[in-house]
């Protein structure tokens, strides 16, 4: 009896906790997923990381030079006749003079690295935003066609044993029940695939969030949200004016042109003031100067051919980077509007025609004036309609997220300094 009553204690204390850890087990939005991933993703510590770097360089280039002292004692004597002996000390101060010719270049050249260096982490942090949500949506599609495959099979399941009985009690041919029960299997084989595809979309999305994601993680389904995009130019002066990628080459033709600019100047003579004492046991010395640093020997040659260099190669890049966008942007467009027509067509059309029919057939066959096959061939192409809508659907959320990553979305933006805060 005590034995009994132990198991039983054992047994409502293990489903006392199930229910417990089942009740805990959290649930993740797409915006959930998305804060781990920018938390977590190796590629926006390093951008973040890299920013700070550069206003630490900023800094630098902003200091002033630091004076230079100069302190020496000694003894005087005489080797040669009667001179005065004693203690002798000088001290010099020379401070240098940051000229503006070059402190503005050096300057300017820091803060559009500073500029360059934040866009690159911007970027890093759209393109994360942007994997997610495509995999996030992935899943989704995955998750739906895996319940209308399942649909499908409990259809033909049906069917199958409709069609066993009638067989059994010879209404039938074998012919209509072999060609139901291979129906059923290729029902049962896609629902099977599925499964497969929703696990397979379920780690593919766990890895682009990262491993603090947990490997059992269940996700809040949420349907993609189908906005109406403004038009093709609008959408192009958003990129002119937003992307970062253009933002980032832009900064790096600022600062290419200012380092150009600083090693043309540095060619100037630069200065420094100079104040000195000596001390002799009968006069002391003061002087007062200027030291001038003139570039004889050296022209900075070099320098200037390499900067010229740097700087032609970041205009190059950026005419590249902006019909590179463009292309891209007017190719994302085109098949905006393509998957939005068959999304369309598929939803208001296609699909609401192919199940009528399917219905039709379905009472038609109950009614013995159409055969099986007919109603299985009403049934197959009101799954493949069924289908390739859900498909159309997804493949227009995965081409809107990808203009949002071109345009730079300001509602992302808006996602990433919340972040940062």
């Amino acid at each position: 009896m005590r034995l009994y009553r132990w198991l039983l204690f054992v047994f409502a204390s293990t489903l006392l906790l199930a229910s417990a850890s089942a009740q805990t087990k959290k649930s993740y939005t797409i915006n959930d997923l998305i804060s781990i991933s920018l938390e977590s993703s190796p590629q926006v510590l390093a951008a973040r990381d890299q920013s700070k770097a550069i206003k630490g360089q900023l800094s630098t280039a902003r200091a002033i030079p630091n004076p230079e002292f100069e302190i020496s004692t000694g003894q005087q004597r005489s080797v040669t006749g009667p001179l005065t002996v004693g203690n002798v000390s000088s001290w010099a101060v020379t401070q240098p003079l940051d000229m503006p010719y070059t402190r503005y270049p050096r300057v300017n050249a820091a803060e559009a690295n500073l500029r360059a260096a934040e866009a690159t982490r911007i970027a890093f942090e759209i393109e994360t935003i942007s994997r997610v949500q495509q995999r996030f949506y992935e899943l989704m599609r995955r998750e739906a066609e895996s319940k209308a495959t399942e649909e499908d099979m409990s259809l033909t399941k049906q069917i199958r044993d409709r069609m066993q009985i009638r067989y059994d009690v010879g209404e039938t041919a074998r012919f209509e029940l072999i060609r139901v029960q291979t129906e059923f299997l290729n029902a049962q084989i896609a629902n099977e695939s599925s499964k497969l595809r929703v696990e397979q979309a379920r780690s593919q999305l766990r890895q682009v969030v990262g491993h603090n994601l947990p490997a059992d993680y269940e996700v809040v389904a949420e349907q993609p949200k189908i906005e109406t995009l403004p038009p093709l130019s609008a959408l192009l002066n958003e990129v002119q004016t937003q992307s970062p990628e253009l933002q980032k080459a832009k900064a790096e033709v600022e600062a290419t042109e200012s380092k150009l600019s600083f090693e043309k100047n540095s060619r100037l003579p630069r200065l420094a003031f100079k104040a000195s004492q000596y001390n002799d046991p009968n006069f002391t010395d003061r002087l007062y100067g200027l030291q001038i640093s003139i570039p004889i020997w050296d022209f900075r040659g070099g320098q200037i051919d390499e900067a010229q260099a740097n700087a032609s190669k970041a205009k190059n890049q950026l005419n590249a980077q902006i019909q590179s966008l463009d292309q891209q942007l007017e190719t994302a467009y085109k098949l905006y509007q393509m998957t939005s027509y068959q999304v369309k067509v598929l939803s208001q059309e296609v699909v609401q025609l192919a199940a009528s029919a399917q219905r039709i057939a379905e009472v038609s066959y109950r009614y013995g004036e159409r055969g099986m096959l007919e109603y299985l061939d009403a049934q197959r192409t009101f799954r493949a309609a069924r289908n390739d809508l859900i498909k159309a659907r997804f493949d227009l959320a995965s081409v809107v997220t990808e203009i949002q990553r071109l345009r730079a979305s300001p509602e992302w933006l808006a996602k990433i300094e919340s972040g940062m805060q």
